[in-house]
């Protein structure tokens, strides 16, 4: 909880509404976390011609936008999803001979040069283009890595936001910026982890998703150095319970962590205050050993921003929860980085260009809403992206069961529900996005259903058809098919 900043504007317009700004939409899926540091949260983008569904990062923490290559052979390459430039009719190899790129505590990546177009939602003037747009983009494709922490990365690759210019490898919002696609140089996020949904914007801000009364800017304070790309602010003052711990640290907003990160002498004093000197463990079994544990308070801007021990450790299995605050090697010892346990609690926005700053403000999150990550009887995933105003929405279904694969989704729900109830349609065509053809590429399925609460949990029940192409195998009465499922929204 933040109470409201002294010096709030009274609207919000002085802010580069989406309403009335060009901006590129990425839909956010919270996927499972883990201990490595690295944010949960991933948006699914096409690379190349055809496209090649990417799960990518949008980081605020790095420079380097990247993509695990085809080549890559390394252990924990493979547990990722690659690009393959050589499916691509346009990619262009880079001229660069190639090198390695740090990681820090992680390790390094050997990495090429390449340039690809990526396929990107863009709204202007209200209206979505009915194609993506196709960005031109030099991207880092990873050629090796090693190491427990990549092997563990829940994604496929990562888009820097940095807060100053890089060209090699292009940094989205920059290049989006200097082609004019956008007016306003800011990369906005907003979180829903109960719903494991989220949106980030490029060159807007989503005015109906926080609380205008709340909005707290920051300035930037820059690092030196190495670290100068990091989107660095004043926290004014740290607290565990009541004890202060320090004041007037240069604190690192970074959207590609998710825990807290920093020197060895912040990070010892944290863990000192937060297990009474060792006397509370890092993990923890149970809701009732987590209540024990102090509340935690940042001051911003003059504004105290509360996180429970629910919000600052990192609930990794249905009965543990680590603590989320590590030790970072090479960061100075003073400097404190965090990432989704305290972002998730705030709609954030980064402003690039003269007078960097950070914006925070109170998120409202939605009441009812079928957008977001479902999975069903059978583990199949399906994820509803953003509503329309008419109700229209995309998607993508994820079936690791029989025909397996990643498909498009389109469809419709009431986007003004009455009731207790939310109305839902959609179709699935089952042309996998990723894979080699089989006969159920040429299949289509219906689904219908309610959404509802049920015993406290947000359920989907529909009936779906599928049909199947007629053939002498197959006649007319055998390729029509209705069966139920039904799908609960992932936690």
């Amino acid at each position: 909880m933040a109470r409201s900043p002294r010096n709030a504007p009274k609207n919000d317009a002085a802010l580069p509404d989406a309403a009335t700004n060009p901006f590129v939409e990425f839909v956010l899926s919270r996927g499972a976390a883990s201990d490595n540091g690295a944010t949960p949260w991933t948006s699914t983008i096409g690379v190349g011609t055809p496209p090649q569904p990417m799960r990518i990062m949008l980081d605020t923490g790095t420079v380097n936008t990247w993509v695990t290559a085809s080549c890559c052979s390394t252990e924990a390459c493979q547990q990722h999803k690659a690009f393959d430039p050589e499916a691509s009719t346009t990619f262009v190899p880079g001229r660069q001979a190639p090198t390695s790129v740090s990681f820090g505590p992680w390790g390094s990546m050997g990495v090429v040069i390449g340039h690809d177009v990526c396929h990107l939602d863009y709204e202007r003037t209200g209206k979505r283009s009915s194609t993506p747009l196709k960005e031109p983009m030099s991207l880092y494709l990873a050629v090796s890595y090693d190491g427990e922490q990549f092997r563990e990365l829940d994604c496929d690759g990562g888009f820097a936001i940095p807060s100053i210019p890089c060209k090699q490898p292009s940094a989205l919002l920059e290049e989006l910026k200097r082609q004019r696609l956008i007016r306003h140089a800011v990369a906005s996020f907003w979180f829903d982890p109960e719903r494991g949904e989220g949106r980030c914007l490029l060159g807007a801000l989503d005015t109906k998703r926080f609380d205008p009364a709340t909005v707290n800017r920051l300035p930037l304070r820059p690092l030196e150095g190495e670290l100068a790309y990091l989107w660095s602010v004043r926290l004014d003052l740290l607290q565990v319970g009541r004890r202060p711990l320090g004041k007037d640290v240069d604190f690192v907003l970074d959207t590609g962590s998710s825990v807290f990160k920093g020197g060895h002498v912040i990070i010892h004093r944290m863990l000192e205050a937060i297990t009474d000197q060792g006397r509370r463990p890092t993990t923890v079994t149970s809701e009732t050993e987590l209540a024990a544990y102090p509340d935690l308070t940042l001051t911003l801007g003059g504004v105290a921003y509360r996180l429970t021990p629910r919000q600052y450790f990192m609930q990794l299995a249905p009965d543990r929860w680590d603590l989320g605050v590590q030790y970072l090697e090479g960061l100075p010892e003073e400097l404190l980085v965090v990432g989704s346990v305290f972002l998730d609690t705030v709609y954030s926005a980064f402003f690039l260009g003269d007078g960097r700053s950070v914006l925070l403000a109170t998120p409202v999150r939605a009441q009812r809403s079928v957008s977001g990550v479902w999975v069903n009887e059978f583990g199949s995933v399906l994820e509803i992206g953003p509503l329309a105003p008419d109700g229209t929405f995309r998607g993508r279904y994820r079936s690791d069961t029989g025909a397996t694969g990643v498909y498009p989704v389109m469809g419709v729900a009431d986007p003004d529900p009455v009731g207790d109830s939310i109305a839902v349609a959609f179709s699935v065509n089952w042309r996998s996005l990723e894979g080699t053809p089989d006969p159920s590429w040429h299949w289509v399925s219906a689904f219908s259903g309610l959404m509802q609460v049920q015993s406290g949990e947000e359920v989907l029940s529909t009936i779906y058809l599928l049909q199947q192409n007629v053939s002498p195998n197959t006649q007319a009465w055998q390729a029509t098919a209705v069966y139920p499922s039904t799908f609960k929204r992932r936690a």
